[in-house]
């Protein structure tokens, strides 16, 4: 978590933590406790997400190509252009093969760039434009702002140099519906037991009451501390932490100050 959040210069307290995996509900109010998130999403199949998302996915491509020009040059235009060109239209045959049609392909696009003499370089997101020297302003700055991001300073006077660039091609896959969970029922309905829990916020055995996944409706709310129990995956819920079962089948898990 790490990695893609403070080391990229995001602060996870703005972000909501989603639970993969059968074991990450049973630690997950206590993780994103500890990195102050305040909201997580936990799916009635988060035991098998990696799966179900492989199905789902968009098929992709990347190519990537060296690109070695100073973004101040009189030729980098054309020069990116033309290797963004040449990268994407891989991308595209290969779609057309997968049975893709030009209307259902889109294309993402990054730049490798440095200030010149640096020896790193900073990665920065465009969208797909046609690159001329009014955009490589835009995209000079848009650099300077990601520096500054990940290394708290830029050199906005400092040449940029374009190392290499990035093009994800993807042809879009068309997501299914889900089924829509009743919200009739008594919670009472879904209680099964209550054990006694150890918390490591409080230090204290808590009198914990256990529910069954399987007959909670839509629409349900629980306070924690409280154990809900799926067929593939347990959540344990904090105290200060209540959870709501959405009708697409999703636990949304809040802190309640």
């Amino acid at each position: 978590i790490r990695r893609v959040t403070v080391e990229r210069g995001y602060d996870p307290r703005d972000f909501v933590l989603v639970a993969g995996g059968g074991a990450t509900g049973a630690h997950i109010t206590a993780l994103a406790r500890e990195m102050g998130i305040d909201t997580v999403i936990v799916s009635k199949l988060s035991s098998g997400l990696c799966a179900y998302g492989q199905i789902i996915s968009d098929v992709k491509y990347n190519f990537m190509a060296t690109v070695p020009t100073r973004l101040n040059s009189l030729k980098a235009a054309e020069e990116i252009n033309n290797a963004f060109r040449g990268i994407e239209s891989k991308g595209i045959k290969y779609l057309n093969k997968d049975g893709f049609e030009e209307k259902n392909i889109n294309i993402y696009r990054s730049l490798e760039m440095r200030y010149v003499g640096q020896i790193h370089e900073c990665t920065v997101n465009i969208d797909f434009f046609e690159i001329t020297n009014e955009t490589l302003e835009n995209i000079k700055e848009a650099f300077h702002n990601r520096h500054k991001e990940l290394y708290t300073y830029s050199e906005t006077e400092s040449p940029v140099e374009l190392v290499n660039i990035e093009s994800t091609i993807y042809g879009r896959i068309d997501r299914p519906t889900y089924l829509e969970l009743e919200n009739n029922g008594q919670i009472n309905d879904a209680l099964k037991t209550s054990r006694n829990l150890l918390f490591s916020e409080t230090g204290n055995l808590i009198k914990t009451p256990v529910y069954d996944g399987n007959k909670l409706n839509a629409g349900y709310k629980i306070n924690g501390p409280a154990v809900v129990e799926e067929d593939t995956t347990t959540l344990v819920i904090e105290p200060e932490w209540f959870l709501e079962l959405h009708k697409s089948g999703t636990y949304i898990i809040k802190k309640t100050k």
